[in-house]
């Protein structure tokens, strides 16, 4: 590709190329822009020929970029981000005046564990600020940060190795604990914890929460090393139900124990310290390298952080 004459190239058209990248829609990148969706046909037309490509094709849903749209977006973010930071005003940030959107990609596990904790903080200090909240795996969410579509990850566990052009924080250290109902008769309580006898471990039904749909994870490999095993009666894809159906049944679960904290009560579940060692894990903030001194970013991180 020919090298931009940046003599005769407006860069406001890369901003026309960020909201159309965002929402994937003329009429819907206009609104945000705040221009009439006339000009921003205008400025995508200009955009077209100055990269001698359509950057973006009609779809059902509004349109799809091309392969060089997407190789672009990663830069063309970075470099926005760039102006932007130079461009913000200096000193001290005030939350209250912030007028943001944060896009964030994130787990299950993190909105409960880590947003909703800082969530009446984040919301009092700065009243008009937005969380955009939406689920990624690791490599979609890392993804997601290289083409700017996302200004933080939120993830632990498979999220511990990431590439070193990620900017990682570390919050807090999470490790799992047993949940049974209140009440439960396998449960025996010593000093000021509960705990059960590998015995009972072993006997019960276990929930396994199991996203693809196995019947082993990190607690079996536990048991082996023991020479023991256990019996998965269900498997479930997802955590959040897991708590309601062992504060409803015999069976018993593994969960991490800050979502088994939060759920405790309206649950009704007794947490136990399990019978088996599993190693604990770091929960992250992860941003791009680039905007890891952004105040905004830098703020809602250490709140995020706090809570």
């Amino acid at each position: 590709m020919k090298p931009l004459d940046l003599t005769r190239f407006d860069l406001n058209l890369l901003v026309v190329l960020e909201a159309l990248w965002a929402e994937r829609h003329v009429g819907r990148a206009a609104q945000r822009l705040h221009l009439s969706q006339s000009a921003t046909s205008h400025a995508l037309s200009r955009l077209r020929s100055a990269f001698a490509d359509q950057l973006f094709i009609r779809h059902p849903r509004g349109m799809a970029p091309t392969p060089l749209a997407i190789e672009l977006m990663p830069r063309v973010a970075a470099a926005l981000e760039s102006v932007r930071l130079v461009a913000s005003p200096r000193g001290p940030l005030d939350p209250s005046r912030l007028h943001a959107t944060f896009s964030v990609a994130t787990t299950d596990h993190a909105v409960l564990s880590v947003i909703a904790p800082a969530l009446a903080s984040i919301q009092a200090a700065a009243p008009n600020a937005v969380l955009k909240l939406r689920s990624a795996d690791v490599e979609s969410a890392l993804r997601l940060l290289d083409a700017g579509e996302v200004d933080l990850v939120l993830g632990s566990g498979s999220f511990a190795q990431v590439p070193q052009r990620f900017d990682c924080q570390r919050m807090h250290q999470e490790r799992f604990v047993g949940i049974a109902r209140q009440g439960h008769p396998a449960l025996v309580k010593r000093g000021s914890k509960l705990h059960m006898p590998l015995d009972a471990f072993t006997s019960l039904p276990h929930i396994l929460v199991s996203p693809r749909g196995d019947t082993r994870g990190a607690v079996d490999e536990a048991l082996e090393l023991l020479g023991r095993s256990r019996r998965v009666s269900v498997t479930c894809p997802g955590f959040l139900a897991v708590p309601f159906m062992v504060g409803a049944s015999q069976s018993i679960a593994v969960l991490a124990e800050r979502v088994a904290l939060q759920l405790q009560a309206t649950a009704h579940l007794s947490l136990f310290e399990l019978p088996v060692a599993l190693p604990a894990w770091e929960v992250l903030i992860i941003r791009a390298r680039g905007r890891a001194d952004e105040p905004a970013l830098e703020w809602l991180s250490n709140q995020l952080s706090a809570g």
